[in-house]
Order: C-alpha cells, then sequence, then structure tokens
C-alpha cells in the first residue's frame, strides 16, 4: 500500500540516487532538516470511482487494508532501524469517510499515546468526515492537508464522480480557520494570503499544521489559476 506517486529509475553507476517507489517519501521539518517518512495508503479500497485513481472502486486490483496496531508496528519498526523519521499516512475511502477518518485517528492514537511515538506525523483529511474527528486527529498530527484533486466542479463531476467542491473545501477551511484562530489566541498577525500552497504554524491543535493544493494533472480544460482565486461554492 504504497502511497508514492513516482516513477521507477533505479540506481545507475556513475549517477548519484535513485527514484523507486519504496514507499519512503521526503519532507522538511520546522527546523529545515530534510526528513524521510514511511508514505503508505491505510487501504486501498475505496467507495470512490475516480477516473484517474489506480484505486478507484471498478480497478480490477487486489484489496487490502492495515489494522491501526499493523501500521503503528510497521512505523516503529522502521524507526527503530533508522530508515525513517516520521509517518505520512493516507488511505482509500473504506465505507464511509467517517469510518476510514475513525481508523486514522485510532491508529494515531495508538502510535502516539500507546507506543509512545515522538516523531513526525503527517496525515490526510478525508473530505467528507465529521470536523470533529477531523479536530480530534489533527491534535495528534504535526501536519494535516487535503488533495483539491481537480480544480473546477465540472471536473470533478466528470472525473471523479462522487465527490463535491463542498466536502473538498469544508476540510481545507476547518484548517485554515483554526491556524487563524490559533494565531489570535497567540497574539501574532494572521497571513493575508489565504490560497497560499501551505501555511504552517506552530499551535497545541497540530505543531505544523497547514493545508495543501494537490491537483490531478489531467486534460479537463481547466484553468489552473483558479487554484488562487476562486471563491467559496
Amino acid at each position: 500500500l504504497v502511497g508514492s506517486e513516482m516513477c521507477i529509475r533505479d540506481r545507475k553507476e556513475g549517477f548519484l540516487g535513485n527514484s523507486r517507489v519504496d514507499g519512503i517519501c521526503h519532507s522538511f521539518a520546522s527546523d529545515g532538516r530534510c526528513i524521510s517518512l514511511l508514505k503508505i495508503l491505510f487501504t486501498n479500497q475505496c467507495i470512490y470511482d475516480c477516473h484517474y485513481c489506480v484505486n478507484s472502486r471498478s480497478n480490477d486490483t487486489v484489496r487490502t487494508s492495515f489494522t491501526p496496531e499493523e501500521v503503528c508496528r510497521l512505523t516503529m519498526e522502521f524507526y527503530r532501524r533508522n530508515y525513517i523519521e516520521g509517518l505520512f499516512l493516507s488511505s482509500g475511502v473504506l465505507e464511509t469517510p467517517d469510518h476510514t477518518m475513525e481508523l486514522l485517528y485510532q491508529t494515531l492514537y495508538r502510535l502516539r499515546r500507546v507506543h509512545r511515538f515522538n516523531g513526525y506525523i503527517h496525515v490526510k483529511a478525508i473530505p467528507g468526515a465529521d470536523p470533529e474527528m477531523i479536530e480530534r486527529v489533527g491534535f495528534l498530527a504535526d501536519r494535516m492537508s487535503v488533495n483539491l484533486e481537480l480544480p473546477t466542479a465540472d471536473g470533478l463531476a466528470r472525473l471523479a464522480p462522487g465527490k463535491t467542491r463542498d466536502k473538498i473545501l469544508r476540510p481545507m477551511r476547518q484548517i485554515q480557520t483554526g491556524i487563524a484562530r490559533q494565531l489570535e489566541q497567540e497574539g501574532t498577525p494572521t497571513n493575508e494570503t489565504v490560497h497560499e500552497f501551505r501555511l504552517p504554524v506552530i499551535s497545541r491543535f497540530s505543531e505544523v499544521q497547514g493545508k495543501k493544493l494537490h491537483v490531478i494533472k489531467v486534460k479537463d480544460g481547466a484553468n489552473f489559476c483558479l487554484l488562487y482565486t476562486s471563491p467559496s461554492p
């Protein structure tokens, strides 16, 4: 259940590095360090039938899921072997968005409270999930992000049936509002640019939380400038 979307390019003599789908991705910590993350899907099962996704409902592929404890064990063992410094957890939508978000919450709760994992965790918010559940997960994660998928409602209707702008933008607004509220409580000036790619902040809700615009590159005739200027529906 690798969540990476890289091409496979093995190590080559005389060259530095490689690009294999090994489930390890990189991010930058708040202190500027580049850190390695275990990047996985909790499940590749999904109720949606997005035309661009390998895990779409109608796709004939082997389906499987982790349990919260399996993700915890995998993360802890990789961390102890110094393979990773954190976890990047996303998921297909299993049964319902609420059920999926509950499983992600159980995973993060066990990692933090049972296994006492104090490393970096980036988790994807599931569009359509209960805002209270998203907030509970936010107290356990270092970063939360939401995939915008496609920049227009028309593109979503044609290529991602079942997904709507409102479901996707709602958790983005929730994260953005939480950031602004925390900044206000700390007496820190809020950032006037509300449509930037990342809006990090130190807070109790999430040490480094933010919204991330992840757009599928497809030829749907969309004007990608809408990423920055599109108003709420």
